[in-house]
């Protein structure tokens, strides 16, 4: 009794002692700081190296680049910076480097990673996650950008975010439970637990492929080495003649726990695909279903079969041509369907065209006043008429027929 009550004791110190040396972790929240470029003193903090045209304006600043040039600053913050956010103008958009230079290194050593910007005539912004990127210093002494020839570009802000410890170690157990979405590597296999230490590595994480993190299984790893060496340690100390025994008991339930933790993980994930299919295909009616990556697919080519039993090809214009002409080609076998291009060659060659073009998942094309299909203003098909819109960017369109049209969305 003695024992337990001192057993309850030590637990009790060592529970309030963990408490106070985590306080420092827990008071240190998300911190941000905004670098604003249309404040003057802000723009006063800028070295600008073989930019001829940098010009303040009164919501940043406007930078010419007529040959390669470098925009950067000295910084001297109290938290490691793990996000840099920048808000920006760029009509032609951009490709710039952001650079730093650590402390310690010669002054003109500076690292960078590549950034595109994307077109923009009005403020628009793009997340940088460094938390992910290999080289690079939480606590560098200066930031900046490496600007190509040819940039035209406003720069409004930079927002310098960086999180505590304490929600590092959240994000890293929230994101081991972040499943993978549904692509087409999903039916053979996943990613498996990944780790990240930032929000905006956890909502980013799967959109590269590879992701940009850290396995799991390397803590995983890590941990089972180290507690096997206490295991052992302690069993080596007790000195009773059953030390082998022990190590191997302690071991095969360290694994144990281990295998289930993880079987959790990844048979948690295998469900959540099969509860987002249930909810998504297999519990809506007809012409409301979307089956994983290809949306309404599989009903649009359903209805499309009657169709294009006698056509022995077809043209079929979607968003990617590999996943979505695939799915077409097995569901209206022998019917073949080509692209536009495809198409061209295939009618100069036999001397016909194809009767039947189908449109999916394009709301960027339609038909003009001549009877055909355009796009970006131009005529891509022969003149014919429309059959059916099914909705907008996803229609049956016949060459050739006069015939009226319906439409009749269903989604």
């Amino acid at each position: 009794m003695y024992h337990n009550a001192k057993l309850l004791m030590r637990l009790r110190s060592l529970l309030l002692a963990t408490a106070l040396l985590a306080l420092p972790a827990i008071a240190s929240a998300e911190q941000q700081t905004v670098l604003n470029l249309a404040d003057q003193t802000e723009q006063a903090q800028w070295n600008t190296i073989g930019l001829a045209s940098v010009a303040p304006l009164s919501n940043g600043i406007h930078i010419v680049t007529g040959n390669t040039g470098t925009l950067s600053r000295p910084l001297t913050l109290p938290y490691g910076i793990d996000v840099v956010t920048l808000h920006y103008t760029s009509p032609r958009g951009a490709s710039l480097a952001f650079i730093w230079h650590s402390q310690g290194d010669p002054s003109e050593k500076y690292l960078q990673i590549p950034i595109t910007l994307q077109p923009s005539r009005t403020s628009t912004s793009i997340v940088v996650d460094l938390s992910a990127v290999g080289g690079w210093d939480p606590h560098a002494a200066a930031i900046g950008f490496q600007l190509q020839p040819g940039t035209d570009i406003i720069l409004h802000d930079l927002e310098l975010q960086g999180w505590s410890v304490r929600e590092s170690l959240v994000e890293a157990v929230k994101c081991f439970w972040t499943f993978d979405g549904l692509k087409a590597h999903s039916i053979n296999f996943f990613w498996g637990p990944l780790l990240c230490s930032t929000p905006v590595s956890r909502e980013n994480l799967y959109r590269h492929q590879p992701p940009i993190a850290h396995s799991a299984m390397r803590v995983v790893y890590a941990l089972l080495l180290v507690s096997t060496a206490i295991i052992a340690f302690r069993a080596w100390r007790k000195h009773d003649g059953n030390v082998r025994k022990r190590i191997l008991a302690g071991s095969a339930a360290l694994i144990l726990v281990f295998w289930i933790v993880l079987d959790i993980r990844m048979g948690a994930e295998l469900i959540a695909t099969w509860s987002y299919d249930v909810r998504s295909y297999l519990q809506q009616p007809m012409g409301k279903r979307t089956f994983r990556t290809i949306g309404f697919l599989p009903d649009f080519a359903l209805a499309t079969q009657g169709i294009l039993m006698d056509q022995p090809r077809y043209v079929f214009i979607t968003p990617t041509t590999d996943t979505f002409m695939n799915f077409m080609r097995y569901q209206t076998y022998p019917s073949l369907p080509v692209t536009p291009e495809e198409e061209l060659a295939l009618s100069a060659a036999k001397g016909s065209g194809a009767t039947i073009w189908l449109v999916y998942g394009r709301p960027d094309l339609t038909t003009g006043s001549d009877g055909r299909i355009v796009e970006n203003g131009i005529p891509i098909s022969p003149s014919g008429s429309l059959v059916h819109q099914f909705a907008e960017g996803i229609f049956v369109f016949r060459a050739g027929s006069q015939s009226s049209s319906s439409s009749s969305p269903t989604q």
